[in-house]
């Protein structure tokens, strides 16, 4: 089955994974952009691995090292643990399916010859945040057609569809391995101190961000200080730290408008707004709409 979207993350920004059970981590999301705030997906991570297809309009996707625009027929690999985001532009109706499943999902046991060879290669490779998919070979083609066969039998489930999805994403698997190939070969060896600060930093935020914040505060989860706080999130997600609180902030309250019965007062001091005069304008400059014509608009199309 194929789950509509909202993106839920719990407190420390991992992003939600509503797995059907431990025995099968595995699920499809279907994404329309025009549910999310600024048709954005805000900056987060997990400890799942991760690809996108884009059904319709055209994505930019970030990660610390890349952005990526991506056109309809295009897809995206994000490696477990990276940071990232991504948005809809342009006025055009956007939507994607995002599937999400641990390696041992495919790999099998701990240290299996598939996990030893083909997997940790992947995913232990610092260079390899994100690898773009367009159909331009026939190693992504064959990767884009197994992604397609997944989607399309989770969407039916036929009987024993578990294995078939399993190789069909083991497919895609194999041609991620084989297209990535020169890449690790010749990956650097990176410093990982700025993008574990981040980490650390964003986690901070998503577990205080209804609490009064300065840069200062955030700069000290990672114990730094302001300047190198600033520094921090400006190289590695373009954004200050105080603008990823705000979007964190804006993110929460659209949750808490779609999934509570609290007033606007409620939901602005309990996303650390100082007024809700303050909170309807920031609100409405990231959304295009106040809180309570946001709250209607989602609401009666659901």
């Amino acid at each position: 089955m194929i789950i509509q979207s909202t993106f839920l993350v719990d407190e420390k920004n991992h992003e939600s994974m509503p797995f059907s059970s431990p025995g099968f981590p595995y699920i499809c999301f279907y994404d329309d952009m025009d549910m999310f705030p600024d048709k954005t997906v805000a900056w987060h991570w997990h400890t799942s691995c991760e690809i996108n297809y884009i059904e319709k309009g055209t994505f930019e996707y970030r990660t610390p090292d890349q952005v990526m625009i991506l056109k309809p027929g295009d897809a995206v690999f994000i490696n477990t643990g990276v940071l990232h985001y991504c948005r809809a532009i342009g006025e055009e109706k956007a939507t994607q399916y995002s599937l999400l499943f641990h390696s041992d999902f495919l790999s099998g046991a701990y240290g299996s010859i598939f996990e030893e060879k083909y997997f940790a290669p992947v995913m232990r490779c610092p260079a390899l945040q994100s690898w773009m998919v367009h159909p331009d070979n026939r190693i992504r083609q064959k990767m884009i057609n197994a992604l397609m066969d997944s989607i399309e039998l989770t969407e039916r489930e036929p009987d024993g569809y578990e294995f078939s999805v399993r190789n069909s994403l083991s497919d895609f698997w194999y041609g991620l391995y084989a297209d990535t190939k020169e890449l690790r070969s010749s990956a650097p060896v990176r410093n990982k101190v700025d993008l574990e600060r981040v980490r650390q930093m964003v986690d901070f935020i998503h577990e205080h961000y209804a609490e009064p914040l300065t840069v200062d505060d955030i700069a000290a989860a990672a114990g730094i200080g302001a300047r190198e706080c600033s520094r921090c999130f400006r190289k590695n997600i373009g954004l200050s730290p105080i603008e990823h609180l705000t979007n964190t902030r804006i993110r929460k309250a659209t949750e808490m408008l779609l999934g509570s019965s609290m007033s606007v007062l409620e939901i602005s001091e309990a996303c650390g707004f100082s007024s809700s005069s303050y909170f309807s304008k920031v609100f409405r400059e990231q959304t295009g709409l106040t809180p309570r014509e946001y709250q209607k608009k989602n609401m009666s199309e659901k």
